[in-house]
């Protein structure tokens, strides 16, 4: 049986992204002007991979990608169509593509001209989320005398129609900060580590018991109260600018929080202590969140789109909750507090152990484990 344990903890951390929550961000510009859309799409040099034949982990430098530009750019430019909604065609010129202001970048850029003045644009994103459904897309429309506001491009939604000026809803962020919770392993894991221990109690003969169904509810609520208030007060702080932290250092930190939390789960299952490690984890985890945030925050007006953001996050965190919580008190019942405490608990921290020492590896090192392992 440990033997198994051990190989399926080894496949769960081997199949898991390095890292969990920073999926790649594309940045979509369309300026229109009469009839004619300048388009500019900005990756970062490893989402060129394809195009160059290298594996999905190489990264390469800008030079590489920028040596095989017209390669690169025709395959960027598949990623999404523009067409108007009417279905009149839409002629394009061919695909640049070049370095951004700070040749971090790599920016592809085209040309569309369509046959009547364009009010309203329908976008298609299908083949861009079909390379990665963990790709994300920030679409801006320029136009003169428009507020511009940045659009969160979802892969559940990958077809849209946009006007000049067009910005998301409060809808379109609220399902951002679910996505992002989902998406988020290193998040749900340290969730579901905090769960784990909040159906146990350790009584004054000093013996494990199962926790009742409203003594659990009491304990899970502080716990998560503790983790929305800290993770908000440090999401909001960051995405303002108030504060910052460079995001390695915070990534590292995750990592380590799911670690220790999964080993301590195993020697000491006592959540009265939890609290206070609790708001501190919080604290970092939310500046996990905001690292991505703050770059498709508006320039103004930011703070609808922030709180909504924030409850999307809440909601995520609420429905992990309400889905673990039941099982993890059911299993407890069912099999008795000693035997959950002596192998549930260590059966459940063992992937999470493994998990987050690889993204703890990688994160601090800046490497990706993969390639360590040949694969």
């Amino acid at each position: 049986m440990a033997r198994v344990l051990l190989i399926l903890s080894l496949i769960a951390a081997l199949a898991t992204p390095a890292l969990a929550h920073q999926s790649s961000i594309k940045y979509t510009d369309l300026t229109v002007d009469g009839a004619r859309v300048t388009v500019a799409l900005t990756i970062a040099p490893p989402d060129a991979t394809a195009p160059l034949g290298l594996p999905d982990d190489a990264r390469p430098s800008i030079t590489e990608v920028l040596n095989s530009a017209d390669k690169v750019s025709a395959y960027i430019a598949t990623w999404f169509s523009v067409a108007l909604p009417s279905g009149a065609p839409c002629g394009a010129s061919d695909p640049k593509a070049g370095p951004d202001a700070d040749n971090n970048f790599v920016v592809v850029t085209w040309t569309i001209t369509c046959p009547e003045t364009i009010d309203e644009l329908a976008l298609d994103f299908s083949r861009f989320f079909a390379v990665d459904q963990r790709h994300e897309a920030i679409l801006t429309v320029h136009a003169p005398g428009k507020q511009v506001d940045p659009i969160v491009v979802r892969a559940k939604s990958p077809k849209l129609v946009v006007r000049a000026g067009s910005t998301s809803s409060v809808m379109d962020w609220i399902g951002y900060g679910m996505d992002h919770i989902y998406g988020g392993l290193d998040h749900v894991f340290f969730v579901l580590a905090l769960l784990l221990v909040v159906v146990l109690q350790r009584g004054e003969d000093r013996s494990w018991r199962v926790r009742t169904p409203l003594a659990a509810l009491r304990s899970t609520a502080a716990i998560v109260t503790a983790f929305t208030v800290a993770h908000s007060i440090s999401l909001i702080a960051a995405a303002l600018g108030w504060i910052h932290l460079p995001s390695r250092l915070v990534e590292s930190v995750i990592a380590a929080s799911i670690l220790y939390t999964a080993v301590e789960n195993v020697i000491k299952p006592d959540v009265r202590w939890r609290f206070a490690l609790t708001i501190a984890f919080g604290l970092i985890h939310g500046l996990g969140f905001a690292s991505m945030l703050e770059e498709l925050l508006p320039p103004t007006n930011v703070i609808v789109p922030l709180l909504s953001f924030n409850v999307g996050v809440e909601l995520g965190q609420l429905t992990i909750v309400v889905v673990a919580l039941p099982v993890f008190w059911g299993l407890a019942r069912l099999i008795g507090a000693d035997r959950y405490r002596r192998f549930v608990l260590p059966i459940a921290a063992t992937p999470l152990v493994l998990v987050s020492i690889k993204w703890l590896i990688e994160r601090v090192f800046d490497i990706t484990t993969f390639s360590l392992l040949g694969m």
